[in-house]
C-alpha cells in the first residue's frame, strides 16, 4: 500500500468529472479550452481517495447504527434516534463521483487495451456498488452513466445488484490474469502499487463478502460458497485493501472528527455499547487491549466509558489523533485480512449446522476465529503480550466446543470498528442482545418506527427531484429489510 502522494491529490481536483449519469441540470455543451478525457493512470488515484472519503461519509452514519458510535446533542443524534436518515454526501460521493468516473475508467481503459486498469476498476465499482445499496437499497446501475441520452435511469433491484457486484468481480479477475495491459499501473495505484496478485486477492476477498451476506437467504450454501472465496482471498494483513494517508493529506477521521476534539467541535464518538464490549463491563473479568487504541479518555482517570445512544451523555472518551483510526496518517480500512478470518469463522460454524442459538463448531472455525482477532491487534498495533494474555483469557479461549456466533460476531464488530460493512452485520442478526451484548434501542428512538431498527437510509431530496418515478417506486420504510435479510 501506498501512501497519498500530493501530486495525486491535485490531480483528484481536475480528474472527478462531473455526473454523467443522472443530474437534470448537467450542462452538455463542449468548452473547447477544457479537456475531454483524463488518462486512466491519473482518473485511478482521485477515485481510490475519494472512495475512502465513502467509507468515511457513510460510516459516521452507518457506526451510530451499528452502535460502535453516539451522537453528541447535535445534528447527528437525530441519525442516532433513526429520525429521516438520508446521508446525501455519501450518496453523491459513491454514485455520482466514484461510479460515474469508474465507468469512463472501463469504457477508456477497455478502448486502449490497458486491461489491469479495467480489472482494478471493476473491483472498485464492485466496492463502491456494494456499499451503495447495502445503504439504499435498490439503486441506479445498469441503465446509468449515459449522460444526456439518460438523465432518469431506471433503479436496478437489490437482487440484480449483487449479482451485478458478483458479475463485476468475476470480470475484474479475468482482465487482472491477462499476460499484459497497454499502461500498468504503479505508483498511480494507492493501494496496491499496480500489484494484479494483490488485486485479484481483493476481488475473491469481496466475492467472500457479498457472498456470506445471502446466508440468511440461502444458508449453509452460501456460507460453503464463501469458505471457497476466502482460500483465495487475503493471507496477511499485507493484503489490507486500504488507503494510507499522510500529514498533508489527512485521515477523513482525522481532518473531519479528531480535530473538531481540539476545538469543541464534537460531533461523535465511542458508544456504550462499543466501549462496553470493551472494558470489562458487558463481559465480566475481560478488558480489551484495544479499547486505548479506539477510544481516548484523555487526561480523566475514571474507567472508560462510552456515550449512550439518542442520549448523547454518560462517556468520557474521543475519536481522537492518539487513537489507531484517527492519526493524521491513518489507514482508512476498507476491507481487511482479520474481517475475511471472521467470515471464515462465521462460515465455517454455519456449514457444521451451526445457528444463533447453538454452541460448539469444528476446530478450523475455532482458529479463524482466534485468527481474525490476532490479526486486527496486530493491525491495530496491539504489544505481543496483551494480545496474548487476551487470547488466552478463558472468555475467549473458549475451545471449539464452546464457540458460539456471539463470540466471532462479537469480535467482527470490534474489528469492523468505523466501516460500514459492521451495520450489514448487525442487521444480519437482527441487533440481537444476545449476538451483541448491550445493543438495545437508542434513547428518545423514532417513535414512527414502533420499536424498529433502522435497516435502511432514505434517498436523497436532489435525487429523488431529478428522478422522481424511480426514487417513488423504489423508495420503503427505515425499518424495512434489505432484500438479503429477507
Amino acid at each position: 500500500m501506498l501512501h497519498i502522494s500530493r501530486k495525486y491529490i491535485r490531480i483528484g481536483l481536475i480528474a472527478l468529472l462531473p455526473l454523467a449519469g443522472c443530474d437534470s441540470f448537467l450542462d452538455v455543451n463542449d468548452d473547447p479550452n477544457r479537456a475531454n478525457t483524463v488518462s486512466s493512470d491519473a482518473l485511478l488515484s482521485p477515485i481510490q481517495v475519494s472512495t475512502a472519503d465513502a467509507h468515511y461519509q457513510l460510516g459516521q452514519y452507518t457506526s451510530l447504527f451499528s452502535q460502535q458510535l453516539a451522537a453528541y446533542t447535535s445534528g447527528p443524534q437525530i441519525a442516532d434516534r433513526h429520525i429521516d436518515v438520508r446521508v446525501n454526501t455519501a450518496w453523491n460521493t459513491l454514485y455520482l463521483n466514484n461510479l460515474n468516473n469508474l465507468h469512463l475508467l472501463v469504457q477508456q481503459a477497455a478502448n486502449e487495451g490497458s486491461s489491469y486498469y479495467v480489472g482494478i476498476a471493476k473491483v472498485m465499482q464492485a466496492l463502491n456498488l456494494g456499499l451503495l445499496t447495502d445503504t439504499w437499497g435498490d439503486v441506479p446501475f445498469s441503465n446509468a452513466f449515459q449522460g444526456p441520452a439518460e438523465l432518469t435511469p431506471q433503479y436496478d433491484t437489490q437482487e440484480q445488484l449483487y449479482t451485478t457486484i458478483q458479475t463485476l468481480l468475476d470480470e475484474a479477475i479475468v482482465e487482472l490474469q491477462k499476460p499484459n495491459s497497454t499502461l500498468k499501473p504503479a505508483g498511480d495505484d494507492l493501494i496496491y502499487a499496480g500489484s494484479t496478485a494483490k488485486w485479484i486477492k481483493a476481488a475473491n476477498a469481496l466475492k467472500a463478502r457479498y457472498t456470506i451476506h445471502l446466508v440468511e437467504k440461502q444458508g449453509t450454501s452460501a456460507a460453503n460458497a464463501a469458505l471457497g472465496f476466502v482460500a483465495k482471498a487475503f493471507s496477511s494483513n499485507a493484503d489490507d485493501m486500504q488507503v494510507i494517508f499522510n500529514d498533508r493529506n489527512l485521515n477523513p477521521w482525522n481532518r473531519n472528527i479528531a480535530i473538531g476534539t481540539t476545538t469543541g467541535n464534537f460531533i461523535v464518538a465511542p458508544s456504550q455499547t462499543l466501549v462496553n464490549l470493551l472494558n470489562g463491563t458487558a463481559i465480566p473479568g475481560l478488558v480489551d487491549p484495544r479499547l486505548p487504541l479506539m477510544a481516548d479518555r484523555g487526561t480523566s482517570t475514571n474507567p472508560y466509558a462510552g456515550y449512550r445512544n439518542g442520549a448523547g451523555t454518560g462517556g468520557n472518551t474521543n475519536i481522537t489523533a492518539n487513537t489507531f483510526y484517527a492519526k493524521p496518517a491513518s489507514p482508512l480500512l476498507m476491507v481487511t485480512y482479520s474481517e475475511m478470518k471472521f467470515i471464515e469463522a462465521e462460515a465455517r460454524f454455519i456449514a457444521n449446522g451451526g445457528t444463533s442459538a447453538s454452541t460448539g463448531s469444528t476446530e478450523e472455525a475455532y482458529q479463524a476465529y482466534l485468527a481474525g482477532i490476532r490479526a486486527h491487534m496486530d493491525k491495530l498495533g496491539v504489544a505481543a503480550a496483551d494480545r496474548d494474555a487476551y487470547l488466552s483469557n478463558p472468555r475467549v479461549a473458549v475451545g471449539a466446543a464452546n464457540l458460539t456466533l456471539s463470540l466471532i460476531m462479537k469480535e467482527k464488530l470490534i474489528a469492523l470498528y468505523l466501516n460500514p460493512e459492521a451495520w450489514v452485520d448487525v442487521r444480519r442478526y437482527d441487533y440481537s442482545s444476545a449476538i451483541y451484548p448491550g445493543m438495545a434501542l437508542p434513547s428518545d428512538h423514532n417513535p414512527a418506527l414502533n420499536g424498529q431498527f433502522i435497516r435502511r437510509v432514505l434517498y436523497p431530496e436532489s435525487e429523488a427531484a431529478r428522478n422522481a418515478d424511480e426514487v417513488g417506486k423504489a423508495t420503503k420504510g427505515l425499518a424495512e429489510k434489505m432484500w438479503w435479510d429477507q
